[in-house]
């Protein structure tokens, strides 16, 4: 689970009293980023639409590798209006695949191997969220409507 929150949810998960408070604070980034993008891009569908489905995917409570290709489909849309240089597409891609690497090095050893390396899969996926923001910055800088 790539959510930023997986670790604080599964600190909480016996104590009753702070869980369900926690639920609700998680679902704000997305609620507010959703609304957020629908008032401020409404008039580019594609770039609304991206925002809107990649940070829903990003601050879910549940994020995992398969999320990922809800809005990897929609980037194409955005192509023709990135003024992007080739070497700003492969530093976003390292960039990715930094993040994403980070995480599944962590979550193999706490799946395969039976470590007990939560903290670090917790850190690795705030560095993953930070990652995947500095991307969705980086799009939006170069999109030109």
């Amino acid at each position: 689970n790539f959510s930023p929150y997986f670790y604080l949810l599964y600190l909480a998960k016996y104590d009753v009293s702070g869980a369900g408070w926690l639920r609700f604070v998680c679902f704000l980034p997305q609620a507010v980023l959703s609304v957020v993008f629908a008032l401020k891009h409404y008039r580019t569908p594609a770039l609304c639409l991206t925002l809107q489905t990649i940070s829903f995917v990003l601050f879910n409570k549940v994020s995992t590798s398969q999320y990922f290709l809800w809005y990897m489909w929609l980037l194409p849309l955005l192509l023709p209006n990135l003024d992007m240089t080739p070497l700003r597409a492969v530093t976003l891609t390292a960039t990715w695949l930094l993040g994403q690497g980070l995480w599944l090095v962590t979550g193999y050893m706490v799946e395969f191997e039976c470590a007990n390396y939560f903290l670090s899969m917790h850190f690795a996926s705030l560095f993953f969220l930070l990652s995947q923001c500095y991307i969705v910055c980086t799009l939006l800088s170069c999109y030109r409507p």
